[in-house]
């Protein structure tokens, strides 16, 4: 299988339903101001098939990447299209975050902390746990850097941004070749010869939090608790945000 065309396919689906994307990528990856040419070690927390990971090595060249999620499918995804490019810089392990033994490998062990579109899964606690374990993880210095969905605290604007959001996701759609969601997975699992993929990945998702996710104040409140600083909204649009942290 041509794995390249295939991500490339994935990250046309995902532009559509995700605003402003590869800008967010980028400016996750240039607002910590890390050199460009260190050996920095990486950490892409609900990784998918590996989105961020590869743009960050795309910015690091000397980097190292730990790409961590719990779904198998887009794991086994991830690591075909690394083998396809030959990336030897990303490792894709499986785990669920939620469990503080995966976390004691990696005191102190990362420089820069990534997230895209991943952890609003998590409910209100374990969001906050997971803070507290990335600061852990972080060496002195280290960044955080979280694009995910920032809820209103009103739920009329709530649902305001709920209706304008899927409006932009329907004409991105209708305006580019790109598959819908349902639509990958049906002619993944027709190209692998796999009766249904999108079954086996509903089946390995951990879903306990909101496709909102949570709001502002949440996040203000949870970084500091954690003792990071410098902890800024960079970026938003309605309900969709860039938050930066640092140790």
């Amino acid at each position: 299988m041509d794995w390249q065309q295939w991500f490339a396919r994935w990250e046309a689906m995902q532009n559509c339903y995700v605003p402003y994307r590869l800008h967010r990528f980028d400016l996750m990856l240039r607002l910590p101001d890390l050199p460009v040419d260190s050996r920095l070690s990486i950490l892409d927390l609900g990784c998918g098939l590996g989105s961020v990971a590869f743009h960050a090595l795309g910015r690091y060249p000397h980097a190292r990447v730990v790409a961590v999620d719990w779904n198998p499918v887009l794991l086994d995804m991830g690591r075909r299209m690394a083998e396809a490019k030959g990336e030897e810089r990303i490792r894709f392990v499986q785990a669920d975050i939620r469990r503080p033994d995966w976390w004691a490998a990696y005191e102190e062990a990362f420089d820069l902390v990534l997230s895209a579109n991943a952890l609003h899964w998590l409910n209100a606690d374990h969001l906050a746990e997971t803070y507290r374990r990335v600061y852990r993880a972080l060496k002195p210095g280290g960044w955080f850097m979280i694009s995910d969905h920032i809820a209103s605290d009103y739920p009329e604007t709530q649902a305001r941004y709920r209706q304008m959001l899927q409006a932009q996701q329907r004409a991105a759609l209708s305006t580019t070749n790109a598959d819908d969601w349902d639509g990958f997975w049906e002619a993944l699992s027709r190209e692998m010869g796999q009766s249904d993929l999108l079954a086996q990945h509903n089946q390995a998702e951990i879903w306990e939090g909101s496709e909102d996710g949570q709001p502002r104040q949440f996040h203000l409140d949870a970084l500091r608790a954690c003792g990071f600083q410098q902890i800024e909204f960079h970026w938003q649009e309605m309900g969709e945000a860039i938050i930066g942290a640092r140790k």
